[in-house]
């Protein structure tokens, strides 16, 4: 029983990073596209104004 509880959270947590990594493609690939800081820091307008949009925002 505890292999099942294991295997399902561990297939939970693949599905959300990969459903993080979708929702906000946008985001990284703007980031990863910058070539300057002040353009990397423009990327966090790609982002809502939630918990995971706040802790995946580019600090100055």
């Amino acid at each position: 029983m505890s292999g099942l509880v294991t295997a399902s959270l561990a297939i939970l947590l693949a599905v959300s990073s990969y459903a993080v990594q979708l929702t906000y493609k946008d985001f990284y690939v703007c980031s990863q596209d910058a070539l300057t800081k002040s353009a990397e820091l423009r990327c966090n307008d790609l982002l809502p104004d939630n918990f995971i949009g706040k802790m995946l925002r580019v600090q100055r």
